[in-house]
C-alpha cells in the first residue's frame, strides 16, 4: 500500500505490539515523535519501574498496560529483545536502527559535551570508558559480543533501519511490522547546531584510530545489516521504492509537523506515565 500522509487514525486496526530499541544517536527522538503523532497514547517512551534495572521487562510491560490497556507501540534505551518483554505482550516485534559506527560514535561524543556530561577536549578519556565503545552491539546483545548481537537480530529483531537510509527504512517498516495504515509524520529532531566538535575529531588521527578501536564490534555489526539483512528486507517489502516516492511527495506537500495524537501523548506521558513511574519507585525504596 503506497504511504500517504493523511494520517487516518490506527484505533481501528489490528496491530502487533511494536517496541523501539532506542540506540543512542540513530534517529530514536525523530522515531519517537513519529510514533507520538501515528499511535497518540497508544504508543508509550517507557522506563523500567525499577530504577536500578538494566531493561525495560514484561513484568513493567504489564503495569503500563494496567493504566492504558490499548498500548501498542513502546520505545527506549531500557527496551531489550532479549529481555523478557515477551510475557506481557506475546505478539511484540522488535525493531531497531543503526548507523555508521564511527559517525553515531562522535555524534555521541558531541551531544555529550553540549549536554554537560564532559568537557570539551576531554575525549581521549571519554572513548576509553566502556560504555561509549561498541554502542550498538551492547544495545542489541548486552555485551560487545558480536555474534550475539547478530543471533538477536535474525532471530528476536523483526526489522532493522539504516539511519542513512531513513526515509526508506520508515516506508519499509509499514509491511515489515505489519503496520497498516502506518503513515508517520516525518520531523527530524536533536539534529546538532554546530559541527564544530564532531570535525576537530574527524581531523585528529589519533583521535580517529580510537574511535575505530573502540567501535570494531559495532563496525562488524553494520557491515552484517548493510550486507545482509537489509537487502532482505528491500525484498520482503517489496513495493518499498514506489512507497519511499510517494512518501517524499507527500512530506514535501505537508507542513504539519505535530496532530492531535501527539499532544495526547504528551498529555498522557507528563500527566498519568511518569508520575505513576516514579511513585512506584518511591514506595518500592520505603518498603
Amino acid at each position: 500500500m503506497p504511504l500517504a500522509l493523511g494520517l487516518p487514525a490506527l484505533c481501528c486496526d489490528v496491530v502487533p505490539m511494536i517496541a523501539l530499541i532506542h540506540i543512542k544517536k540513530t534517529a530514536g527522538k525523530s522515531l519517537k515523535h513519529i510514533m507520538r503523532c501515528a499511535f497518540g497514547v497508544r504508543h508509550c517512551d517507557v522506563k523500567h519501574w525499577q530504577a536500578d534495572d538494566a531493561c525495560f521487562t514484561g513484568a513493567d510491560l504489564r503495569r503500563v498496560q494496567r493504566i492504558h490497556p490499548e498500548l501498542r507501540s513502546v520505545a527506549g534505551h531500557s527496551v531489550r529483545s532479549y529481555s523478557d518483554l515477551a510475557e506481557g505482550a506475546s505478539d511484540v516485534r522488535f525493531y531497531t536502527f543503526v548507523r555508521e559506527p564511527l559517525k553515531r560514535c562522535i555524534s555521541e561524543y558531541q551531544y555529550s559535551v553540549k549536554m554537560g556530561r564532559c568537557k570539551a577536549g576531554s575525549f581521549s578519556n571519554w572513548i576509553e570508558k566502556p560504555v561509549y565503545r561498541n554502542v550498538q552491539v551492547q544495545s542489541l546483545a548486552g555485551s560487545d559480543d558480536v555474534d550475539a548481537a547478530i543471533r538477536q537480530i535474525d532471530d528476536r529483531i523483526a526489522f532493522v533501519g539504516m539511519m542513512e537510509r531513513f526515509d526508506e527504512s520508515l516506508a519499509m517498516m509499514q509491511p515489515l511490522l505489519d503496520l497498516p495504515r502506518f503513515t508517520p509524520l516525518h520531523r527530524r529532531v536533536n539534529a546538532a547546531s554546530s559541527h564544530a566538535i564532531r570535525d576537530a575529531i574527524l581531523a585528529d588521527a589519533d583521535a580517529m584510530t580510537a574511535v575505530r578501536r573502540a567501535n570494531e564490534a559495532d563496525a562488524a555489526l553494520f557491515e552484517y545489516v548493510e550486507r545482509v539483512i537489509y537487502p532482505r528486507q528491500q525484498r520482503l517489502a517489496g513495493r518499498t521504492q514506489v512507497a519511499v516516492a510517494d512518501f517524499k511527495s507527500a512530506a514535501a506537500a505537508e507542513p504539519r509537523q505535530f496532530n492531535g495524537r501527539f499532544v495526547a501523548n504528551g498529555a498522557y506521558r507528563y500527566l498519568i506515565y511518569k508520575p505513576s513511574v516514579s511513585a512506584y519507585r518511591l514506595f518500592s525504596r520505603a518498603a
